[in-house]
């Protein structure tokens, strides 16, 4: 939930007391407000019409049934043209601007066919007891207007029942405190339900809030793991895998190339003279001539292979789907490349040299047993004068 907003509920009119704070609410209760509003008024205005037949009852065919029938009449069809044109503006359906017109426009004709009706004060007070319920049912999320209308529309209908009925005070005091009763009991059930409606919404903002805080902390957690594992799995010096996640990584890649009877071929460099270079230009220059031999082997991988740090100045490349012939290929291109890419020092311009030693898988062949094999090619480079490329396919015996 944002800090920057108030979400306190004014106690004189349930609604929040921040009006960005409401407005957020409204919109966010909007649409099924909207729709619930429009049913309630559709049903209120056919209950009003059905109370054509009570009427009918009491009062007959008379010139002044008509004019209560054609009033009733009029309400309703006024009532279900809001209900249905309504949807248009759901804004002022939930800020309770079409309901309360609808509403006071069938109290002010109740209670200008109240004295056509014929009836006692008894039933005309049942009756405003009524229209009170509808008040305070129709008029959704909005306390100070329904408390209003409803305080208008009893003041309204006392004047004329004392226009036209003279009462005996007793009768009068029961009639006021009926009216007033079903006045406190509307408003404290709107109170309850508009109050309650807003602590829901905060409710809801909570845990939304919560919820994308703990999204938050599980992505960071997620990130952060997911460092620590590139940390635990990469080289320090080089950026490419490291010696552990090389092991992990090619027994899967093996397991799966002989299952599927794919070819693979590794590739194991070494820099020539690489103890010299350290002698003579120190640790931290020595290990440029690392990143050298990296930046270019990287150029020359394909999609699907790779490239880790076997172990001091020696990278293996590992080459899926790769024939021993085309490896050897590759091996040279690369070696040749390493032999033309200088190594910038900061006083020195520095050229160096590689032995690759090239091996291709043999069916249920391990990896211990081809890293043997790509070794002991590479130390026949080595021995046969370094600066060279050196190798057996598969199908050679060890």
């Amino acid at each position: 939930m944002p800090a920057e907003r108030d979400y306190r509920i004014s106690r004189w009119t349930a609604e929040f007391a921040d009006s960005a704070t409401e407005a957020d609410f409204r919109k966010a209760i909007e649409a099924a407000w909207a729709r619930a509003t429009r049913i309630a008024m559709a049903v209120a205005a056919l209950v009003f019409f059905a109370f054509t037949l009570t009427d009918y009852l009491n009062m007959g065919t008379s010139q002044q049934y008509a004019v209560v029938f054609l009033t009733r009449l009029g309400i309703s069809l006024f009532g279900l043209a809001a209900a249905f044109y309504a949807k248009r503006f759901a804004v002022w359906l939930v800020n309770g601007t079409i309901p309360t017109v609808v509403v006071f426009t069938a109290l002010c004709a109740f209670v200008l066919i109240a004295p056509y009706r014929g009836l006692t004060p008894g039933w005309l007070g049942m009756s405003m007891m009524t229209m009170l319920l509808g008040i305070y049912v129709f008029i959704p999320n909005r306390f100070s207007l329904s408390i209003a209308l409803g305080l208008l529309g009893t003041a309204g209908f006392l004047w004329q029942v004392v226009l036209r009925y003279p009462m005996e005070w007793n009768f009068a005091m029961n009639y006021l405190l009926l009216l007033a009763v079903t006045n406190l009991l509307g408003g404290i059930t709107v109170y309850r339900v508009n109050w309650q409606l807003r602590e829901q919404y905060i409710s809801t903002l909570t845990l939304r809030e919560a919820n994308t805080h703990l999204q938050h902390e599980i992505g960071t957690r997620q990130a952060l793991e997911a460092r620590l594992r590139d940390i635990a799995s990469l080289d320090d010096l080089t950026g490419i895998a490291n010696r552990r996640q090389f092991f992990e990584r090619a027994e899967r890649e093996l397991a799966a190339a002989q299952r599927r009877g794919q070819k693979l071929s590794l590739l194991l460099l070494d820099i020539d003279h690489f103890r010299q270079i350290n002698d003579r230009y120190g640790h931290v220059r020595s290990d440029e001539v690392l990143r050298t031999l990296v930046r270019v082997c990287q150029g020359y991988l394909q999609e699907g292979e790779w490239l880790a740090r076997f172990g001091g100045e020696e990278l293996v490349a590992v080459l899926p789907r790769l024939v021993w012939a085309e490896a050897i290929r590759r091996a040279e291109d690369l070696r040749q490349a390493v032999e033309q890419a200088p190594t910038e020092l900061a006083d020195a311009t520095l050229t160096f040299t590689i032995s690759i030693g090239v091996a291709e898988l043999r069916p249920d062949e391990s990896l211990g047993m081809l890293l043997r094999r790509a070794d002991a090619a590479l130390n026949t480079a080595k021995a046969e004068g370094r600066n060279q490329v050196n190798g057996t396919p598969a199908a050679f015996p060890a």
